[in-house]
């Protein structure tokens, strides 16, 4: 599989099929290792949502909880709870459910456009993505020194639907403690509907993409770590601008601390003009089975 087949592969993941007035399902192929990949139950969440929402109103806000991991061969039912409709704010609820149970749900507040004060931190000043290697090449990089071909870990150089360059580079064979942050640029390979709906639903997806990784390479470990357990436990993201994806932009991520086997990263997502597009949170199981 191509980028270019992932994107549209991703982009199908937001196509979700009316059941009755507030409920809709997703019943094709899911994505993820093992378990159905957070982001794609974060973007397809905020899909249903959308279906019951007036269209002057806007997500700005997105607070959610994983609650059981998602069963990759199964379908999914989404449930929208219409809490409030207001004139400037509108609020909705919605589970995600597989066999019955819930495996996430979330509360989701719209907003209609408002002109007011307005203020923003600086984007960090880092190199530019051209001058950068691209996180396929420094993996590929990885398996060459260790003599092993790309046949022998065929996830771990899989085909995304983006281009993702990281400005500081972590062994992932030999992590070791770093500054608790993270700078990566990122590019989708292909392009993205304009509306709304889809480049929010596409950014959401994104953001659970490396988060935790903040928070991981600042005690050293990664997802190859032997014994190590590594899961999603909540995650919020608050849009403030109309999302553009044409192009790269910037997703800096920190982690103030790590502790009772959870880490916590918090995100800012740049244009590469150096507007502040969304901001997100995630706290995660950080947890080294054997200490």
């Amino acid at each position: 599989m191509n980028n270019k087949t992932a994107l549209k592969r991703t982009l199908g993941l937001f196509e979700l099929d009316g059941i009755d007035r507030d409920i809709f399902s997703w019943t094709g192929r899911n994505v993820g290792y093992k378990r159905i990949f957070g982001g794609q139950v974060m973007a397809q969440t905020l899909i249903a949502a959308y279906k019951t929402v007036d269209v002057e109103h806007f997500a700005h806000s997105f607070h959610s909880y994983f609650l059981r991991p998602g069963d990759m061969k199964k379908p999914i039912t989404f449930t929208v709870d219409r809490i409030r409709d207001g004139k400037s704010f509108t609020t909705r609820t919605v589970k995600a459910l597989q066999d019955g149970e819930a495996i996430f749900n979330c509360s989701i507040s719209f907003q209609k456009r408002e002109k007011g004060l307005e203020h923003q931190i600086e984007m960090p000043k880092v190199p530019e993505p051209e001058t950068l290697k691209s996180e396929m090449e420094v993996r590929e990089e990885a398996l060459k020194e260790l003599n092993m071909k790309i046949e022998d870990m065929p996830m771990f150089i899989r085909q995304k639907e983006i281009e993702m360059r990281p400005v500081e580079e972590q062994s992932y064979f030999n992590p070791k403690r770093m500054p608790p942050y993270k700078n990566t640029w990122i590019k989708a390979e292909g392009s993205i509907p304009e509306d709304q709906i889809t480049q929010q639903a596409f950014l959401l997806y994104i953001s659970d993409m490396g988060l935790l990784g903040a928070a991981n390479n600042s005690v050293g470990v990664n997802f190859l770590t032997k014994n190590f357990q590594n899961a999603s436990l909540d995650h919020a993201m608050w849009f403030h601008r109309n999302v553009d994806l044409d192009g790269w932009f910037l997703y800096t991520m920190e982690s103030p601390i790590t502790r009772n086997a959870r880490g916590f990263s918090r995100g800012s997502i740049f244009s590469r003009d150096g507007k502040l597009i969304a901001s997100c949170t995630q706290e995660g199981l950080i947890r080294l089975w054997g200490d």
